[in-house]
């Protein structure tokens, strides 16, 4: 796996871990998933249709103040 797809693999499961645990639900956590959704979303053009639909599913729950389920 080359350099950049690790990056992008490795920002996505801490997103991923984030969002798990409710952290987009917390005055302190939000910042952390907000700079996640950021990381992951700058390697867009690249991303897969599954990674796409992740990214937008996260930015609802945290637009909506959703629980992640």
């Amino acid at each position: 796996m080359n350099k950049i797809r690790e990056k992008i693999k490795n920002n996505f499961d801490a997103l991923e871990d984030a969002v798990k645990a409710q952290s987009h639900l917390e005055e302190d956590g939000i910042i952390e998933v907000l700079m996640l959704i950021e990381a992951c979303s700058k390697y867009w053009r690249v991303l897969d249709d599954e990674h796409r639909d992740f990214l937008n599913a996260v930015r609802f729950a945290v637009e909506e103040q959703k629980r992640w389920e």
